[in-house]
């Protein structure tokens, strides 16, 4: 399998992760050493990032897809751009959109991890 493919299926299990709130599952999919910069510009670390977006009710995905997936590697370093379509409850308001994304992943013995990833608007 070429490292397109399996980011393009990291990416799309995350999404299914966080629709169907299985937060297990999107721990596996998630290197400890993660940091994540939202659209808003919070920043979050694996155990808060699945709290916020997975186990809390505050924030909930309804769906997540993303197109223009670009991914480069270098070594046991993968980064990933991409447009990501959102569309969560956020403190009870459906918000839907498209964010541009930036997302690293480091190979292991257990597969690819998401690393890091940074977050903005893609304007309309």
């Amino acid at each position: 399998m070429d490292v397109v493919t399996e980011i393009r299926s990291v990416l799309q299990d995350k999404a299914a992760a966080l629709v169907n709130r299985r937060a297990e599952l999107l721990s596996d999919l998630i290197h400890d050493a993660f940091i994540y910069i939202n659209a808003g510009g919070q920043r979050f670390d694996k155990p808060g990032y699945v709290d916020a977006f997975c186990t809390s009710r505050r924030i909930v995905s309804l769906a997540q897809s993303f197109l223009e997936l670009e991914v480069r590697q270098v070594d046991t370093v993968a980064t990933a751009t991409m447009t990501i379509c959102d569309e969560l409850r956020i403190d009870g308001q459906t918000v839907a959109g498209h964010y541009r994304s930036l997302c690293v992943f480091l190979l292991s013995q257990h597969g690819w991890r998401w690393l890091a990833g940074q977050t903005s608007a893609a304007g309309e």
